[in-house]
């Protein structure tokens, strides 16, 4: 893989085992991985995001419910 890379830059290709070509592509992997993490890093944050906005919707829900129970009972209270 270092090899194709390093053809690929402006080291030329007999320097394969020049440490500035080496370098300069583990700072290219490096990067790429560290853009990868990144954008992985915004879906998982983007999921709980959205699972945090659907629980919130859930627990509003069930808020409500529990409310109209409760006037229902007390409703029932009142005339028993």
């Amino acid at each position: 893989m270092i090899e194709e890379q390093c053809r690929l830059l402006p080291c030329s290709v007999n320097d394969v085992e020049n440490v500035e070509c080496v370098r300069h592509v583990s700072v290219v992997e490096c990067r790429e991985a560290a853009k990868e993490c990144r954008r992985k890093k915004k879906e998982y944050v983007r999921c709980l995001e959205n699972r945090v906005a659907v629980l919130e919707n859930q627990n509003r829900t069930l808020i409500d419910e529990l409310k109209s129970l409760k006037e229902l009972y007390c409703q029932k209270d009142l005339h028993s």
